[in-house]
């Protein structure tokens, strides 16, 4: 099947992907035409630019399907993403959002950072362009720029009266709604006013279980901007903007879809759940995403939702003879939360657990001090009784942060281009999450402690402030005919502080015993059997005999106790670290403070040969703050140092006979300090620990465009990734502790029996070898408009979802195919589009992540691509 989509879609010319260059307006023109972007923080065609980047126009947007990240990441060279918000350029990304870090490739939305992508899935009809500046943009862009730059460039009020209004339909219930109205308000001043309503009625994952399918949404979005000419020279503008959603499978949501068996065998949970009895244990029932990714089993809805979100910018620009001051400032908060059925299971009445006997428990009738010896009696079996099978996960994010940028750069047509800057940045972060149970009144109330009433057994908080600080500038002087050099300087201060907590609250077998075999529970216990004053010695004689009765006694009672385990799972038998202390509200916390600076850089030499081509070689130096692993469970070692890549680029842009338009990059970048987060045993559960590793990043990238003739346009792109990890040694995977998954690398065997393994040689996570894209558009013209069908085909190879090559980890690779229909009328008055995407139905995972071994296996998750999606959208222009 799939070679016959290949040879049916190599027919049509193959399918789109987009590089620099765009169609007119107009869909029936099909003659190719430069785009102007921002790249280099000054206008210039993306011919001109001397960096690797793609952009996509509003109309580009219309006429491909480009709709959300995901579809920017599937179209784009090096370009990956997965839906919990992480994005990753040529290898260089983002492998948790736990707090503490920073992401490695930066979001800015009209200049302003964003910690988030999501304004990349802002409907076409309120942006302008979008910008992907590939490889590192550490000079202009700084503030954590090491894989790259998104610039989302929204559209502006206008002078003239003019608005849109857009509706689309589609399967799963689908149906959206965007308005769009501009103007002037008087000579000086203007307006733009907007929004959107998005909503998917029924969820494409389909819920067996009393949950409800899962992967609907409810987006809205309003947008409002007032322009003003303060005078001949400066002009003002002010922007807000507010999303708000419901969506259970949307940008920063973690669900995803656990294809292996349930494992209903062992009594306590593994890994994250280890501090509960196994909520799965004795279900009998097949777990039916083993067979379909898109089908579930659960009693509780996944949940994804945005709220008291807010985002105001101010650009002032200001020209005068020769330079050009700008303001950028901006402020952004939200409120963000997720859920999901931890269990995987439809269960919610509480069932019991055998435990079966086992070992032993100690009786010391008078105590490490007495004169009598210490005795052990074989432990007997016990039930573990009303153990609720709803366990659930949660997620909270709260931030809020601001920046501001003041900018001068030259504005005349001389042989020295410059520009200089100020930068501000600071944020505050908050991020409670964990796993809690629903119906054991137990974890509310551990014994001896304080109370819990959220029901987390696991409980992990978190708060981040960060501020920082950058000049920058860079020059590019003209100093021969076609020949220009750059050079630019970046300084930055970084400065983070935060607090860090964890609670730890068990209910296991384990919690059972220890309960019981604490002095002086069974010793007082037997000791209350005989009349008081029966000597010791005496009762001594009659332990053997009475000691296990009391024992299933003491269990029948203690198997029913939660324990605060906080303690013992973080600092295990010794005393905890200096820096942990007692939280109030249980559990413990610690105060986490860094500061880094760095130098970043750029150099470079251009040369235009002819009016067609642009050659240039450049030197980057790029840098991510360092940080911590915060709300993640009080793990040791929780710092990282920052990154730094040191990247060099060889470029090639040209048109060839108006008709061909070939941009190709070939780069190398050493990669030191790669921050990534490596699984753990942390006492019973595990967590997270931070490293830092090296890495080699070298590959090529082409976008092409052919236009035989006016009315066809042909593109294609490619991107080849070499991405390892060059440093990086002894770890053990905690999913593979014995080392002998395929492309493990073992050397050496630690005391408890685990096999550390060489990282070296693994593959950078989230970069694909080879990943690839072609497209045709072609429009046929009519005296009532035009008719235009596009396609578009991409083929993505393999991905490493972490830092090991485990086949656990492997998104295997996967296609998707796109097509639509447009018709224009003659006035480009309105538009009707016909789509469908991912036509063939096609499964494909965005990542794929392994639990530690159980007796059936580890458990896989993995995130899933949108299935077959179709429908029709109507455009109206006034």
């Amino acid at each position: 099947m799939k070679m016959q989509q290949r040879g049916m879609l190599s027919i049509m010319g193959g399918l789109l992907c987009v590089s620099g260059i765009s169609n007119a307006q107009d869909t029936r023109n099909s003659v190719l035409e430069e785009v102007v972007v921002t790249a280099e923080k000054r206008e210039q065609t993306i011919q001109e630019a001397p960096v690797a980047v793609s952009a996509y126009t509003s109309a580009r947007r219309d006429l491909i399907g480009v709709n959300t990240i995901e579809d920017v990441a599937r179209i784009t060279p090096s370009l990956s993403y997965t839906n919990n918000d992480r994005l990753s350029i040529r290898g260089f990304g983002r492998l948790t959002n736990n707090i503490g870090t920073d992401p490695s490739v930066a979001l800015y939305s009209d200049g302003i950072f964003s910690t988030s992508m999501a304004d990349t899935s802002t409907p076409s009809l309120f942006i302008d362009r979008t910008e992907i500046l590939r490889g590192p943009q550490g000079t202009l862009y700084g503030r954590n720029s090491i894989g790259g730059t998104l610039n989302v460039i929204a559209k502006r009020p206008t002078k003239d009266f003019n608005g849109e209004v857009r509706g689309t339909f589609g399967n799963y219930g689908s149906w959206r709604t965007d308005a769009l109205l501009r103007g002037p308000i008087t000579e000086s001043l203007r307006f733009l006013v907007g929004g959107s309503k998005d909503r998917r009625e029924q969820g494409f994952v389909n819920n067996l279980g009393p949950g409800g399918d899962t992967a609907d949404s409810d987006r809205w979005m309003v947008e409002a901007q007032l322009e003003a000419d303060l005078g001949e020279r400066v002009v003002a503008r002010l922007r807000y903007s507010k999303f708000e959603w419901q969506d259970s499978y949307g940008v920063g949501n973690t669900l995803g879809s656990v294809i292996s068996p349930y494992n209903n065998i062992s009594l306590s949970g593994t890994g994250t759940s280890a501090l509960y009895y196994n909520s799965m244990f004795g279900y009998t029932e097949p777990n039916p995403s083993v067979a379909d990714p898109y089908t579930i089993n659960t009693n509780s809805a996944a949940a994804g939702t945005l709220s008291h979100q807010h985002r105001i910018h101010l650009d002032v620009t200001a020209d005068f003879e020769g330079a050009t001051l700008k303001l950028l400032s901006g402020y952004q908060q939200y409120t963000y939360f997720t859920s999901s059925d931890s269990d995987g299971t439809p269960r919610t009445a509480p069932f019991n657990i055998p435990v079966p006997a086992g070992g032993t428990l100690s009786v010391d009738l008078d105590g490490p001090a007495g004169p009598l010896p210490s005795q052990t009696i074989a432990r007997p079996a016990f039930n573990a009784l009303n153990v609720t099978p709803d366990a659930r996960t949660y997620y909270h994010e709260r931030q809020q942060w601001q920046s501001n940028e003041l900018n001068l750069s030259s504005n005349g047509d001389g042989d020295l281009q410059w520009i200089v800057g100020l930068y501000q940045y600071s944020q505050k972060w908050d991020q409670p999450q964990g796993i809690r149970v629903v119906g054991d009144p137990a974890i509310l109330h551990p014994v001896g402690a304080a109370p819990n009433p959220s029901g987390a057994f696991l409980a992990v908080d978190g708060h981040l402030e960060t501020d920082s600080y950058a000049g920058f500038g860079q020059l590019d002087w003209s100093f021969a005919e076609r020949w220009t050099y750059t050079l630019g300087l970046r300084y930055t201060k970084d400065k983070k502080t935060g607090i860090d907590m964890a609670r730890y609250v068990a209910r296991t077998p384990g919690t059972a015993i220890a309960a019981a075999d604490a002095p002086p529970t069974l010793e007082s216990a037997i000791i209350g059997l005989f009349p008081v004053g029966t000597p010791l010695s005496f009762i001594q004689t009659q332990v053997p005999t009475v000691g296990p009765l009391v024992a299933a006694a003491v269990l029948a009672q203690t198997q029913a106790l939660a324990l605060d385990v906080t303690q013992s799972q973080v600092c295990g038998a010794t005393a905890c670290a200096a820096d942990l202390q007692p939280n109030p509200g249980g559990g413990l916390r610690r105060n986490l403070a860094g500061d880094w600076d760095a130098v970043t850089g750029t150099t470079g030499l251009q040369w235009a040969p002819n009016d067609n081509t642009n050659m240039y070689l450049r030197y980057s130096r790029g840098y991510k703050s360092g940080g911590w692993l915060g709300s993640n469970g009080l793990t040791p070692n929780p710092y990282a140092d920052p990154e730094y890549v040191d990247s060099y680029e060889l470029g090639v842009k040209a048109v060839i006979a108006a008709r061909v338009q070939l941009n190709t990059a070939v780069f190398y970048s050493d990669y030191d300090g790669f921050q990534t987060p490596l699984t753990v045993s942390l006492g019973t559960i595990t967590a997270s620990r931070f490293l830092n590793l090296q890495a080699r990043v070298q590959g090529v990238e082409l976008e092409a465009v052919w236009s035989p003739i006016d009315r066809l346009q042909l593109l294609a792109s490619y991107s080849y990734l070499d991405a390892e990890i060059t440093r990086g040694c002894c770890f053990v995977d905690t999913a593979d502790p014995a080392a002998l998954a395929a492309g493990a690398r073992p050397v050496s065997t630690l005391p408890n029996g685990e096999v550390a393994q060489t990282l070296v040689g693994n593959r950078l996570p989230l970069a694909p070898e080879h990943k690839w894209t072609v497209g045709a558009n072609y429009t046929w013209s009519f005296a009532a408009g035009s008719l235009t069908a596009s396609g578009m085909y991409t083929d993505t190879n393999d991905q490493q979802s972490t830092i090991w090559s485990n086949p656990i980890y492997t998104a295997p690779s996967f296609e998707i195919a796109d097509f639509r229909l447009l018709w224009n009328d003659a006035e480009n008055r309105y538009t009707v589009i016909g789509f469908v995407k991912n036509a063939f139905d096609e499964i494909g995972y965005g990542s794929s992540t392994g639990g530690v071994p159980t007796p059936v296996g580890s458990r896989r998750t993995v995130s899933l691509t949108y299935p077959r999606t179709y429908g029709m959208e109507l455009q109206y222009r006034f």
